[in-house]
């Protein structure tokens, strides 16, 4: 099973990191993780398109997460080759979700082979030959009828993989990344700036540590985290294992 980052950036324009995307393969098999604005873009340099997508999970809600779901249904329509078959699986009101985009794009992103699952705290899911279980994050609603965000164990061939979608630090995360091989976690900020909402360089630090995690590799980066070193902060919190900083175009190995 390896691992690639259509987008490891934010809601913030960068020039560098595109917003939330990635994607697993295995096998042939392939399933995307998140669908921020623009990670469609760099399907092609990674090798994809609408011929091997068949399968797109998303963590939650908020647009950078999100926000090419509807660019991904038109393009399907128009593209030579696809998939046979599409299950865009999310968090409870996934189905709200792609009903008021078809209600707003009509017939360009409807498809009658199109399959929508909704997950919550505890759900599992096989998609695209990846067993998946979901658990609640931190990562406060905005709007009173938001489900929570979701965060996920992926499992393929005995590889297990953590992702914490949009998340601070709490228990359930610390639960999901224990005993993986590669717990990929957001770190939005430096470690002087505090949030209950997302991680920082020393809460991502906390988190890793607190699960035992081998191999931790950082995204969803936000601009000012870049402006400083992440690695030393990161360190510094006293996390000693193998450390990633994620780019956009990167492959890793879940090993």
């Amino acid at each position: 099973m390896r691992l690639g980052f259509l987008g490891t950036g934010t809601a913030i324009p960068s020039a560098t990191r595109g917003a939330s995307g990635y994607v697993l393969e295995a096998e042939g098999d392939v399933l995307l993780l998140e669908c921020g604005p623009g990670s469609t873009r760099r399907w092609p340099a990674m090798g994809l398109d609408f011929a091997r997508i068949g399968a797109v999970l998303c963590s939650h809600h908020h647009v950078d997460h999100c926000g090419d779901l509807a660019a991904l249904l038109f393009g399907r329509n128009v593209a030579p080759e696809v998939h046979e078959g599409l299950v865009l699986a999310g968090p409870t009101g996934h189905g709200r979700l792609i009903d008021r985009l078809q209600e707003a794009f009509g017939d360009g992103v409807r498809h009658d082979d199109l399959q929508v699952v909704e997950l919550d705290e505890g759900g599992a899911l096989a998609l695209a030959g990846f067993a998946i279980e979901a658990r609640a994050m931190a990562h406060p609603r905005r709007n009173a009828d938001e489900a929570p965000a979701l965060g996920f164990r992926i499992e393929r061939g005995g590889r297990r993989l953590a992702f914490s979608g949009d998340s601070g630090a709490c228990d359930a995360l610390v639960e999901l990344c224990r005993g993986v091989d590669l717990a990929l976690l957001e770190c939005s900020y430096p470690a002087g700036r505090e949030s209950s909402r997302h991680l920082n360089a020393a809460t991502v630090a906390q988190v890793a540590r607190d699960a035992g995690v081998r191999r931790l590799v950082l995204t969803h980066i936000y601009p000012e985290a870049d402006r400083v070193d992440l690695e030393s902060e990161v360190r510094a919190a006293g996390y000693e294992g193998e450390l990633t900083i994620a780019s956009d175009g990167l492959w890793l190995g879940v090993e």
